[in-house]
Formats: structure tokens, sequence, C-alpha cells
């Protein structure tokens, strides 16, 4: 979708979020269920899936002051739209990649979410054949303006989908999404 953007000015600069999220390491639903009920869960174990071991959440709650939309704030904004949405691990030097360190490549789909206001708007998304060691590029999912998402006291940037294998230990990355800012023709950029 091509937007026009007013030419009383020159172009606003992207903005830029890039926020740290985690997924946790976890034992096992199975596992978890035991402790929290104890030993005797053969009829809750049956009903499992085996696939709910492969399903993650993480999620960052974040204020609307970040400096980083300060550019939000100016008079005149009419419009946010996502321009680009990516994943970036960085490998720690002192551990090389080996069997058991968690990558971006243990991922294989999931989906990035904006909620503010009681309001959930997916972003963006990705499936397996985006996926790469150390960076995911995701699609964009239509262009909704998230103005008021990131204009909010808190805003909740949400990341979840589905693991090819279960991780061992934490997985730490970041989420990098970058806006194109929109601005009244009326008014001056």
């Amino acid at each position: 979708m091509n937007r026009l953007l007013p030419s009383s000015g020159p172009p606003l600069p992207a903005v830029v979020l890039g926020v740290d999220l985690t997924i946790a390491h976890h034992e096992g639903l199975r596992r978890s269920l035991r402790s929290a009920f104890g030993t005797n869960t053969r009829a809750i174990n049956m009903r499992i899936d085996p696939g709910m071991d492969l399903i993650f959440l993480c999620e960052a709650t974040l204020p609307g002051t970040l400096p980083c939309l300060t550019e939000l704030t100016r008079p005149g904004i009419t419009a946010v739209w996502l321009r680009e949405a990516r994943l970036e691990w960085s490998p720690d030097p002192n551990y090389p990649i080996g069997r058991g360190t968690p990558t971006l490549g243990a991922l294989d789909t999931g989906s990035c979410f904006l909620t503010a206001n009681n309001q959930k708007v997916p972003v963006a998304a990705f499936s397996s054949r985006q996926i790469h060691t150390t960076h995911i590029g995701m699609e964009l999912l239509g262009q909704p303006n998230l103005l008021e998402f990131l204009r909010a006291d808190w805003f909740t940037l949400e990341v979840s989908g589905t693991n090819r294998r279960r991780l061992t230990r934490p997985l730490a990355f970041t989420a990098i999404l970058s806006f194109e800012v929109e601005t009244s023709p009326d008014l001056p950029a």
C-alpha cells in the first residue's frame, strides 16, 4: 500500500523501537503439571497435546514516553505505519554456538502484536522460511495506524508462536520495529 507523504517539507525520519525480549526456559508442561498437582496426573497427562511444549510467549510493557518515540509528540502527526519488523539475536562471543545453544533457528512460526487501551492488533508474522540463526525478517500484517498505540501511557509488545524443538535454556533476542511517520499536509513538518 503506497501512501503519499506531504510535500510541505522533508519526510520525517523513521521511528525505530528496539525491545529486548526473552523466551524463558521451561521444563515442559507435563513436568509443571506434575509438580502443581502431585504425581498422580495420568488423566491430565493423557489430555495434553505434546505440541503445547512448543508454544512460546514473550512480551514487554513499555511507556509511551520512551525517548525513541518523542517524534510522535510533535503537532501535526496523523499516522504511524509499521515499515519493517525483525528479530535479531547476537551470539555471546564467550560461548560458541553449539549443541544446546538457543538461537532464533529454534523457532518455527510467530506473530508480533501491539496492545494498548484494551485493544490488541497483530502487526507482523513470520514462518519457518524467514528464520535464520541470528535474524528473522517478519512480514507486515496490513497497515493499521499505530499512532494511538504508541502514544498511549503504556503499551505492550508481544511476540508469540511455536518452536521447532524445546528450548533447554532461555532465548534472549531483540525485536526491532521501524515506523514511518505521516504528518498533515496542512501543517509544516
